[in-house]
């Protein structure tokens, strides 16, 4: 049974690897939104019902990957400092050093095209920011100390995951190379990142100017 069970789990790794990685390669031919399952299915090789015993779309596709870095970022999170001040203990993590490169290659992957005015691909990217900010609360249900108030972390997670996608929209304007991403990029969204987090712990009060350039 065991046996059973450990080959099981290893072809549901393979097939979601095969999923990612053919949606990854089709996100450089074209927008998310022109993606069909079916073609993402015979990219990934494997039926659209298999597909759909795995997502619901693919949207989530795109979710469960965000999540995965998203997971792996906050193993860098002190506890101690979460308890008291979650978004400052956030900032303390958004460094070049710690956030993971190839999470910014996929926002850069989603970005080549020219579309982001387009009412497809800005649906899609609403939804899959909307689930993350979700998928970050059942989080921090685990994470924040006993007796915090739900509504607290319901108003914390989905506000923290709207900073990531105002970073998102201001880096993508300012990309080395649209699709790639250079070091100079990282730095950069780190500071776009940081200043968004940083409106949100002071409640957006008393904005510092931006300079131009």
């Amino acid at each position: 049974m065991t046996e059973i069970l450990t080959r099981r789990e290893a072809n549901k790794a393979r097939t979601r690897e095969a999923v990612t990685g053919a949606l990854r390669r089709l996100l450089e031919q074209r927008p998310v939104h022109e993606i069909t399952v079916d073609q993402l299915s015979e990219a990934a090789g494997i039926s659209r019902r298999t597909f759909f015993n795995y997502y619901a779309g693919i949207p989530a596709v795109l979710i469960e990957v965000f999540a995965e870095y998203a997971a792996d970022l906050l193993t860098h999170l002190d506890r101690d400092r979460l308890a008291h001040g979650p978004v400052q203990a956030m900032r303390a993590v958004v460094q070049p050093s710690v956030l993971p490169r190839e999470f910014l290659g996929w926002l850069a992957v989603l970005n080549c095209h020219d579309v982001h005015d387009t009412e497809g691909f800005a649906l899609v990217e609403r939804a899959v920011w909307a689930e993350m900010g979700s998928w970050l609360q059942e989080v921090l249900r685990d994470l924040m100390p006993a007796g915090t108030d739900p509504l607290y972390i319901a108003t914390l997670a989905p506000s923290v995951m709207h900073s990531f996608a105002a970073a998102e929209q201001e880096w993508v304007h300012g990309l080395t190379r649209p699709g790639s991403v250079a070091d100079s990029d990282i730095v950069t969204f780190c500071e776009h990142l940081d200043r968004a987090l940083a409106y949100l712990e002071v409640g957006w009060q008393h904005p510092r100017p931006v300079t131009a350039g």
